[in-house]
């Protein structure tokens, strides 16, 4: 036994059964998601903020080492005992709060710093989607509104272009991001300018082996907005997050994905392919009946091959298509195959077979 969580006097603690043998209790001043898992973490008299490594998975109901999970084989913190150091590994200021807080900063003017980070709200605002908004509050408390484009906070997601809607949601979820400080300090914004413009770019070479499939395509989810612009839907049409995700969905909580079309899938990409709302066309595309999980778009063009906290979320580069080729030179683990995802009985050799004999319907939108 590591950890254990206690509640006394209706606030929430977790002990720790450290080095020296005693139990030490933190309280957990701050939680971190709530979706499909949630972390805890505690504030030290000094004002740094540390994650605990065990946290709550949701989806299976049971307590996990975070860290085992999502770092490579060697890593330190993995090992929960190495917790108490509450050094930088474990800090939520310079590992989490850049995704998991508004308006972060550095008030020597520094980058990610443990001990010179502040935020203004432990959560994701208003203001990080649709940037920072006093003018207009003030506009509208005086009735004095004017016209503006709608890129200018708050911004009007239904009238920017697909790349601009892309890149906010990038702030956070694209793990390729290089934050580069602001002339204040701003991590995860900016005063001035387009609000999420501080992000560069990382080469891929510099990341752990553990981010990619031998095939070339992305193992993790925070490579989800690095998989959609490989897409010819995002290249070559208007296709974004928003599309096809809803975050101010009403159901959120049956709906953790917020998608839009959760019980029609094929609505998020027959809006463009109109010539796939035909249920013929579908069947003679997919080479399945019409009704079968086969026959969803998503099944074979977005396969649920990334890894994600525990279980499987669908990869991002819309238009993949089965390749029994790489799935024969690189086995199922490093290029798995949408096909072999249901035939589980099946291999790369008859996917091969299968794939060969059809002849392919263009999905080209009109």
């Amino acid at each position: 036994l590591f950890a254990r969580m206690a509640v006394r006097q209706n606030r929430h603690y977790l002990d720790i059964l450290q080095s020296d043998g005693k139990w030490h209790s933190y309280p957990v001043d701050y939680t971190i998601g709530s979706k499909f898992q949630q972390a805890y973490a505690t504030k030290l008299p000094n004002g740094e903020i540390h994650v605990f490594p065990i946290q709550y998975n949701v989806l299976h109901k049971r307590w996990v080492n975070f860290w085992k999970v999502i770092d490579g084989p060697g890593s330190e913190r993995a090992d929960p005992r190495t917790w108490e150091r509450l050094d930088a590994s474990t800090s939520y200021q310079a590992i989490c709060a850049v995704c998991h807080t508004s308006r972060l900063r550095n008030t020597k003017g520094g980058g990610f710093d443990v001990n010179n980070v502040e935020f203004k709200e432990p959560g994701i605002d208003c203001e990080m989607c649709h940037g920072p908004s006093g003018g207009h509050v003030i506009e509208m408390s005086e009735h004095d509104y004017h016209p503006k484009d709608p890129l200018d906070p708050p911004v009007n997601f239904h009238k920017i272009d697909s790349r601009k809607s892309a890149a906010i949601c990038a702030q956070c979820h694209m793990q390729s991001a290089i934050r580069n400080p602001g002339p204040d300090g701003e991590l995860n914004y900016v005063s001035s300018g387009e609000f999420f413009g501080n992000r560069l770019r990382q080469w891929f070479g510099e990341f752990s082996r553990k981010g990619f499939y031998k095939d070339g395509r992305f193992r993790q989810t925070t490579f989800i907005v690095e998989a959609l612009e490989r897409s010819q839907c995002f290249k070559k049409a208007e296709l974004s997050c928003g599309t096809c995700h809803d975050p101010h969905s009403r159901d959120s909580a049956s709906n953790p994905t917020s998608l839009k079309f959760r019980d029609e899938p094929d609505l998020m990409c027959t809006g463009c392919h109109r010539q796939f709302r035909d249920a013929a066309a579908i069947s003679r595309h997919s080479h399945h009946a019409t009704e079968s999980e086969g026959s969803r778009c998503v099944s074979c063009h977005m396969p649920r091959i990334m890894d994600a906290l525990l279980f499987r979320a669908r990869y991002h580069q819309i238009d993949d298509i089965p390749n029994a080729e790489m799935t024969k030179r690189f086995g199922p683990e490093e290029s798995p195959n949408a096909c072999l995802l249901c035939h589980t009985e099946k291999n790369a050799e008859w996917a091969g077979q299968q794939l060969s004999g059809w002849k392919p319907l263009r999905a080209n939108a009109p």
